[in-house]
């Protein structure tokens, strides 16, 4: 990952760029506020899973962070998207996409006179755990640090404003493990870094229901479970479902289904990759093909002229 993003190709102010050229002016408000929002969409073989899925959320979140200036409606980022893939020649690739606050007129920063920015842009495609983790399953910690509450900033449209995750994830480097889970203030669990959890425990799946991002993925992992006659709710989770848990997985686009061997240094189950976690995975990279759930890149705008 030391040339992270050198082989990827985006698009920034209405042009198409080399990731690594990307420039985001000091002067933004994304930058200097956080003020953004972003979605991420994988591409697998050639195809998009779930685009129409991912636009529908990006579309809530530029509305409720008030970008009404970016000039793009949605078929115009649907085809940048297929641009930065397209010019990138990429079959299976990880595509963000952002917008922020943009530049204020003056020293005043009011925040009324910004022109909102748009970019995007395609790498090949990566999971956030290892190859083996995915054999074999992940660690994970319970982090003392506590979620930021979706009453201060609203965990439904996806950010960048992650100081909570930063704070929880060197209290995980310091244990050894590289994923932490923040709890809630009643104990209950929330999410970790660019990922959901779902716990199993007596025949029941169960994923945290507020206070989290919605995840594409986890929307899936859901519709399986009902094709499964498998029970799965969206509910309050304690943290001593977790411990009891017989099987434990995260989600998230860059990954898909992912195991958990251990919570905090104790053995999930027997400590391996559980039947259910197993069955549902092999059920989601199957609906990659499925034309209801995938979309097609559409290769020819790598010679086409640009956005």
């Amino acid at each position: 990952m030391a040339n992270y993003g050198g082989e990827g190709m985006g698009y920034f102010d209405g042009g198409y760029l080399p990731v690594a050229e990307i420039r985001l002016p000091i002067t933004d408000m994304g930058f200097q506020l956080g003020d953004m929002c972003y979605d991420a969409i994988h591409v697998r073989d050639g195809r998009f899973f779930r685009l129409n899925d991912h636009l529908d959320r990006w579309d809530r979140s530029v509305a409720q962070r008030r970008y009404d200036s970016l000039g793009l409606g949605r078929e115009g980022v649907a085809e940048i998207l297929h641009g930065c893939v397209a010019r990138a020649g990429l079959k299976d690739s990880m595509v963000t996409f952002l917008a922020t606050r943009g530049t204020p007129a003056d020293a005043r920063k009011d925040l009324r006179t910004c022109r909102n920015r748009f970019m995007a842009w395609a790498l090949p495609y990566h999971s956030i755990v290892s190859d083996g983790e995915l054999r074999e399953g992940c660690d994970i910690v319970v982090a003392r640090t506590l979620r930021i509450p979706p009453e201060a900033v609203d965990p439904t449209i996806k950010n960048f404003g992650r100081l909570d995750f930063v704070a929880a994830m060197f209290e995980a480097y310091e244990r050894q493990v590289r994923y932490a889970l923040l709890l809630d203030r009643d104990d209950n669990l929330t999410e970790g870094r660019g990922w959901n959890i779902f716990v199993l425990q007596g025949g029941k799946l169960l994923s945290p229901e507020q206070g989290v991002l919605e995840g594409i993925t986890r929307r899936t992992v859901v519709e399986l479970s009902a094709r499964l006659n498998l029970e799965c709710r969206l509910a309050p989770v304690p943290v001593a479902a977790l411990r009891q848990a017989d099987e434990v997985f995260i989600t998230s686009t860059a990954g898909g289904i992912m195991p958990v061997r251990s919570v905090d240094g104790a053995k999930v189950g027997d400590g391996a990759p559980g039947p259910v976690t197993t069955r549902l995975t092999d059920m989601y990279w199957a609906l990659h093909t499925d034309p209801t759930y995938s979309t097609p890149v559409r290769y020819e705008l790598a010679e086409a002229r640009p956005h």
